[in-house]
């Protein structure tokens, strides 16, 4: 056994009452974000505390205290047996896992419960044949609110506010959105977001909500909000487990887990669009201004934004997918569900 997960084993052991050490069929999952974060408050934790609940107390899911792995070795990590369960931004296995880039994109994603349901019936339908994600056993997928742009000096509020700026945005579309629009980008995961914005050596920052921006602690450093008409990105993950740990279950125990995730994870994710609403109205109340993006500014975006999706729609191509077919698809699903 890993030495880092004997040694919590061992923290977990003294802290959990005896009825949890005796458990047979005890899983390790590990969240990447910091235990206040929503996702791993909101999301994350009570979907663990159902999986008990479900199987009757079969089996049991530990949620590490703090994170055992980087964000991009989530999936490795659970290979190696580090840990059991965990998930990972989509964002980080873009060289590995082009299909599920496709919540992604710009101008695709609607609410958070949207795309959610959207990516997981997509994935479903389109993705799932191709075995991109082989390693481990894929149990759901989970798209947050869509991201906005941040003025840490005044509004983005056009081409010229980004041109010659140094900007933080997530890996992926966002950044390589933004570098196209001709900023200085800084991409990096969006668990150190808060250690760059917070050294005020970026001007702004883009590509999550305004709640997961109050998660990450960076919300306090905008002056001001920009909204995409129909959306710029949204930030997506697949959560998974180690395929040893899964076969090792009962069938009945897998059928049960599986009936709180997939389908019913995406459709739980109409939380986070309340806590979104919330946390708008909490910074608008704070001082934070809310804008909404020109139709110039939306065109111009949406030209940068053209090549990425024809990009995608080669990938799925090559990968025997039709990828129009698919973005169709995705879209009506995220409209008719948000």
């Amino acid at each position: 056994m890993n030495l880092r997960r004997s040694l919590l084993a061992c923290v977990l052991a003294l802290t959990l009452p005896l009825s949890g050490i005796a458990q047979s069929n005890t899983l390790l999952l590990n969240s990447f974000l910091a235990p206040q974060h929503p996702v791993t408050s909101m999301v994350i934790k009570p979907w663990a505390e159902r999986i008990g609940q479900v199987t009757e107390g079969r089996v049991k899911v530990d949620v590490a205290p703090s994170s055992l792995a980087a964000p991009h070795q989530q999936i490795a990590s659970v290979n190696k047996g580090v840990f059991d369960v965990a998930y990972q931004f989509h964002g980080l296995m873009a060289e590995q896992v082009k299909l599920n880039q496709i919540a992604h994109l710009p101008f695709v994603n609607t609410t958070s419960r949207g795309s959610s349901v959207a990516l997981w019936r997509t994935y479903q339908k389109h993705f799932a044949k191709v075995k991109e994600i082989e390693d481990v056993h894929v149990l759901g997928m989970f798209v947050l609110p869509p991201g906005v742009f941040y003025g840490m000096k005044g509004p983005i509020d056009g081409m010229d506010k980004l041109k010659g700026r140094k900007v933080y945005a997530l890996p992926g579309v966002p950044a390589t959105l933004l570098q196209a629009a001709g900023a200085g980008v800084v991409a990096a995961p969006a668990a150190r977001s808060h250690e760059i914005v917070s050294g005020k050596t970026v001007d702004a920052f883009a590509g999550y909500s305004v709640s997961d921006a109050n998660g990450l602690k960076t919300l306090s450093y905008a002056t001001d909000v920009t909204d995409i008409t129909g959306n710029l990105t949204a930030p997506s993950f697949v959560l998974f487990i180690n395929k040893k740990r899964w076969t090792g279950l009962s069938e009945k125990d897998r059928k049960a887990i599986e009936s709180i995730s997939g389908e019913a994870l995406a459709q739980s994710m109409k939380m986070y669009d309340d806590l979104e609403i919330k946390a708008r109205a909490d910074a608008a109340a704070s001082g934070i201004k809310f804008h909404r993006a020109s139709d110039s500014f939306n065109k111009d975006l949406q030209a940068l934004g053209a090549p990425l999706t024809q990009s995608w729609l080669t990938d799925a191509q090559k990968l025997g997918v039709n990828g129009r077919e698919a973005l169709d698809f995705y879209r009506t699903e995220a409209i008719a569900n948000r």
